[in-house]
């Protein structure tokens, strides 16, 4: 596990887009108030995101460098928002509930919410943005640099959207780091616990066959570890095999009947081979 993240530096006010503030709310005020609600980014796992169904790890912190278009009440809460997003599904709404998301540490619940505005309009720099930011809390790290670039491309001079592609390589840099470090100990001498966290940072870097690896040598090691069979499960997901992550985590499930996120794992991959049985793409 990745105990001590670094964090950081902050962007100066400067450094961050100036957004519309109801007449009565000081802009500055408004921005110090982001950026101190944003400071609290030690993210694990999270109940809605497929992609957060892993072992117990750290995600890397940070002050939250997202976008947030179109003021909403200081003294609105994430039920309140999600209140009105439900009666108003506005951009500008569902923009700020997910950046609420973000702030509370729940970027999970952020990546849908933005994944519907690019769907609908995929020029929207600050929702590419935002979903770099949401990603890279995740440890996705492939997936929020390329969000990163589409946001970059859209508007060459988003400085957040650069700001945090920096972080998100960085990130990605480290993880690929560790894997190194770990390579280089003789196979021999390393136990369950050494290829469980080679294989969450190969998954974080996208090499989704080097963490399945990683994780069946967590099993020869550990033939119950209810873990290594889920994230197997996770990686086939992320490869578009919901079929054969069904049952690793069905094995999961059987090692050990009170882990939730292997239960909620495999709704999701029966979930998704149900939308690929629809569209005639059934995984195989």
């Amino acid at each position: 596990m990745n105990e001590n993240q670094e964090m950081p530096d902050e962007l100066s006010p400067a450094d961050q887009p100036e957004p519309k503030q109801e007449p009565s709310e000081n802009p500055a005020e408004s921005r110090s108030r982001l950026i101190r609600n944003a400071a609290v980014a030690a993210v694990c796992i999270l109940l809605l995101l497929p992609i957060a169904y892993l072992l117990l790890h750290r995600a890397p912190q940070r002050s939250v460098l997202a976008g947030l278009p179109a003021a909403a009440p200081a003294d609105l809460t994430v039920a309140g928002l999600e209140e009105m997003v439900h009666s108003i599904p506005t951009v500008a709404n569902r923009l700020n509930l997910s950046l609420a998301y973000i702030h509370d540490n729940r970027p999970g619940k952020a990546i849908p919410l933005l994944d519907s505005i690019v769907a609908e309009d995929g020029n929207n720099a600050v929702a590419w943005n935002n979903l770099c930011v949401a990603h890279t809390l995740q440890m996705a790290y492939n997936i929020a640099i390329d969000d990163c670039n589409r946001a970059i491309r859209i508007e060459p001079n988003l400085e957040l959207a650069h700001n945090n592609l920096g972080w998100a390589t960085d990130e990605k840099r480290k993880a690929i780091a560790a894997i190194a470090t770990r390579e280089q100990i003789a196979p021999a001498s390393r136990d369950a616990g050494s290829w469980l966290a080679e294989g969450l940072d190969d998954l974080h870097v996208g090499n989704y066959d080097q963490a399945i690896h990683a994780w069946q040598q967590t099993l020869r090691l550990d033939a119950k570890n209810a873990y290594a069979a889920n994230n197997i499960g996770t990686a086939y997901m992320m490869k578009k095999q919901p079929a054969i992550a069904m049952t690793w985590f069905e094995k999961a499930a059987s090692m050990d009947p009170a882990m939730e996120l292997a239960k909620n794992n495999l709704a999701w991959a029966k979930d998704e081979e149900a939308k690929a049985a629809k569209t005639g793409h059934r995984s195989k």
